[in-house]
């Protein structure tokens, strides 16, 4: 939601508009349950026995708690000044809160103008940024500012903290920061507790006219069932004010609310320190409900911690709204089946080839092409992480690969074999021809990698990894080199670390142009967005006595062989 704020130059206007809101609503459905147990039922001919029956009831009560905005007629945050003054009060929102949790809850807010959490200032929207207004509560100087202040509605029982006695102005926070709270106790759930929200402005006498705009997000969290944030992902979405989705996997059966691939931002990411085990999440594809772990590495980066899994359909379109569709640039590799629209800003892509699906034979046969997108679903398989895995050369028991198996339990799910795609495919394109010449760099030329592909098959706000010539430098652009040097300590003689936790990898073979696997069990091939020439891309590659960060040739084998996807979020 957002209120105009005017103000004028003479004839001029100001138009400052600070108001946007996000609430965070945990629910969990309630369980009534009814058990029936009878004891000790013993009958016998010869003497009267008294029979025993117990009924027990059980009643939860949910948390239910929530964080809503309101403005009432008159009391907008909009206003027509002229520069050199001073103006307070500036509209009033009421901030009502229920909540049942009886260990209470807290709020914060954060500055987020133009979009930007973080960005505090008043943005100068017909003007270069240096005319943006900071956040400060001058009433008076060289600098124009404004602020904000949180006032608890009488006989409400909350406790804005931004400021200690309620009646000062305070500073737009930069940072995710506590405004409030309410204390441990008793609550009531029909019992609204409130606080009002105004702003202040002073222009200096130079400011010149124009339109300006900014932002505030607040966000709610009850101690029990989200801690005050922590620097873990599971609060970051919380944070940036991501809602979480009701879905069931339709392999796994898992079902809950999860939040969605597709909301990772790169600084929900950056925002959290804790990594590997301590910072590890399952979020939902939006595109077909399928479930991913993914985790905060060491390198700084969020993976996904499991195969994608993603099946392709010529008659299903992928967008730019689910699918890491954001360049057309390079025209001749996205010119096939791809199309824009300049209102929407919406890029859609319909995949020339359906997946192909080992177990009924249906969808589109691989071919050997380097350059149209082909896939296949091996079906649902799990790899049981034993390092003795043989070469089994099927994904099938009964023909000698005894370490992969159809079990879907929780052990089993970042080890899940997923779907193997050639590299157009990865690429998200049905014509890359066009992209013949190595991005994969030199000394000479460093940049080159900034020349991969920007699309992929990854969702929205994720990517596929990439190759630099820079080799195992840890800080270089070569992601998968860097962590087997941050995990593997740059080992290229076997692959312990990188098939266990937090990593996951698997080793689930790659698929050759006759639809047949080669070497699950006992080698992986993972995809990256380097190119190496017309017919070759670069790969990870690894078995129990190799690993290859930059692979690329593979025989007579080029970008048409199927390789399983890791992403990483944007």
């Amino acid at each position: 939601m957002g209120h105009k704020v005017k103000q004028s130059l003479m004839s001029s206007r100001i138009d400052f508009f600070y108001y946007a809101f996000r609430n965070v609503l945990l629910v969990s459905i309630p369980l009534l349950i009814i058990s029936a147990l009878i004891l000790g039922l013993s009958v016998s001919r010869s003497s009267a026995t008294t029979s025993l029956a117990t009924d027990n009831f059980t009643l939860s009560i949910p948390i239910s708690c929530t964080l809503a905005a309101s403005i009432k007629a008159g009391e907008e945050h909009s206003i027509s000044m002229v520069s050199g003054q001073y103006k307070s009060d500036i509209g009033k929102t009421t901030m009502d809160t229920t909540c049942n949790d009886p260990n209470g809850f807290v709020v914060y807010a954060i500055g987020s103008s133009n979009n930007e959490e973080g960005n505090n200032k008043l943005k100068a929207l017909t003007l270069s940024d240096t005319y943006d207004i900071i956040s400060g509560i001058a009433e008076s100087g060289n600098t124009s500012n404004w602020a904000m202040k949180l006032t608890p509605i009488p006989n409400g029982d909350f406790t804005p903290i931004i400021d200690n006695n309620y009646t000062q102005y305070s500073i737009v926070p930069n940072t995710w920061t506590k405004v409030a709270h309410k204390n441990p106790g008793t609550t009531d759930i029909t019992k609204k507790t409130s606080f009002t929200t105004t702003y202040a402005v002073y222009l200096e006498s130079t400011q010149p006219a124009g339109t300006y705009r900014g932002q505030v997000k607040y966000v709610m969290f009850h101690p029990s069932t989200a801690a005050e944030p922590t620097d873990t992902l599971e609060h970051a979405f919380a944070l940036a004010g991501k809602s979480k989705v009701q879905v069931t996997d339709p392999i796994t059966g898992q079902s809950g609310s999860f939040y969605k691939m597709q909301d990772m931002t790169t600084n929900i990411c950056e925002s959290t320190t804790l990594v590997d085990e301590q910072n590890t999440l399952q979020l939902v594809d939006i595109r077909d409900n399928k479930l991913y772990w993914i985790t905060k590495l060491k390198d700084g980066h969020c993976w996904m911690t499991q195969n994608l899994d993603l099946d392709l359909s010529s008659d299903v379109a992928l967008t730019s709204e689910n699918t890491d569709l954001n360049d057309n640039s390079l025209s001749d590799a996205y010119s096939l089946h791809y199309s824009y629209d300049p209102n929407t800003r919406i890029t859609t892509w319909t995949p020339q080839n359906a997946t192909k699906h080992s177990a009924t034979g249906a969808g589109t046969n691989w071919a050997t092409s380097n350059n149209v997108a082909y896939s296949l679903d091996p079906g649902e398989w799990y790899w049981d992480g034993d390092d003795s895995t043989p070469n089994c050369n099927y994904l099938n028991a009964s023909v000698g690969c005894t370490h992969f198996t159809q079990d879907r339990t929780n052990a089993n799910r970042h080890l899940s074999v997923g779907n193997y795609y050639n590299w157009s495919a990865a690429i998200a394109s049905d014509d890359s021809s066009s992209l013949a010449s190595s991005t994969y760099g030199s000394a000479s030329d460093p940049d080159a990698i900034n020349k991969n592909p920007q699309n992929s098959i990854c969702p929205k706000g994720w990517r596929l990894p990439t190759i630099s010539y820079k080799g195992n430098v840890v800080n270089s652009t070569s992601e998968f080199a860097r962590i087997n040097g941050l995990y593997n300590n740059g080992i290229a003689n076997n692959d312990k670390k990188l098939i266990g936790s937090p990593l996951w990898f698997v080793r689930s073979g790659r698929v050759n142009n006759d639809d047949s696997l080669l070497d699950p069990g006992s080698g992986a091939d993972y995809w990256s967005s380097t190119v190496n020439n017309s017919s070759y891309a670069y790969y990870l590659s690894f078995t129990a006595t190799n690993v290859s960060s930059a692979s690329y040739y593979d025989w007579i084998y080029g970008r048409f062989l199927g390789r399983s996807v890791r992403c990483v979020a944007r």
